[in-house]
């Protein structure tokens, strides 16, 4: 089995006209934490954003989101966001490349780039899979990839399946105290130097720890435990957008 981390940049500027009518009322996309495309062509999707909510309700009940219906929950710093919607034909087109091939999505997909519309995503597979899928993508919208390898879940390297970013979040958690006794700095704090979200650092900590973990007690490396939100500290609001 191989890996690969990519980042793909699409040619408009956004992947759906919800995601630009977002940016617009000043909401920042983090993550994509799950998704689900339905047998009728349109997606459940749970998101990591971060903005006030009444700029969100507004930008999710504008006509262009094409969102049918939403819940949108505070966690720490930042909201989740999940939304049943129309996505464009780019979308649609990407995640039927996907369903074609034998490949894994390893949640959360990140934002990423100007305008945090660039979108970082990470598979697991066979080589020629990856290849397939890859190839398909890049004739849709613009491909970089960040990393490519071997997966091999029980090779005992902890570090072996961290991105860029999981190092650089880790990095500095080490290097500002995180980790002493007591601790000596907090999630916003990490945040503020990395230039993200509290609950991001704390999603990105969650999976190296738990990585870690199953490495330590388990003799390999997990790619699927991505940690379980913190509990909303407001009750989830719930509303069609018509």
């Amino acid at each position: 089995m191989r890996y690969v981390t990519y980042v793909l940049t699409p040619q408009q500027g956004y992947f759906d006209p919800g995601e630009q009518v977002l940016s617009e009322y000043g909401v920042t996309l983090r993550t994509i934490q799950d998704t689900d495309f339905l047998s009728d062509g349109t997606i459940v999707t749970r998101r990591e954003i971060v903005g006030d909510r009444e700029d969100v309700t507004r930008a999710l009940e504008h006509p262009s989101s094409n969102v049918f219906e939403y819940m949108l929950s505070d966690v720490n710093e930042s909201k989740i966001l999940q939304m049943h919607y129309q996505p464009s034909e780019l979308t649609t087109n990407l995640l039927e490349i996907h369903q074609r091939h034998a490949v894994l999505l390893d949640y959360p997909m990140e934002y990423t780039g100007p305008n945090n519309a660039h979108l970082r995503v990470s598979q697991i597979g066979s080589e020629s899979e990856l290849r397939s899928l890859i190839s398909e993508t890049r004739a849709l919208t613009d491909l970089d990839i960040e990393r490519l390898g071997r997966y091999d879940p029980s090779d005992g390297q902890p570090l072996i399946d961290l991105t860029n970013r999981q190092r650089e979040v880790l990095s500095v958690a080490i290097e500002e105290g995180y980790y002493q006794e007591p601790r000596e700095v907090t999630y916003q704090e990490i945040a503020d130097e990395l230039g993200c979200s509290a609950g991001t650092v704390g999603q990105h900590l969650r999976r190296i720890e738990s990585q870690l973990m199953s490495t330590i007690v388990l003799g390999g490396t997990s790619r699927t435990d991505h940690g379980t939100p913190s509990t909303p500290d407001r009750s989830a609001e719930t509303k069609p957008s018509r």
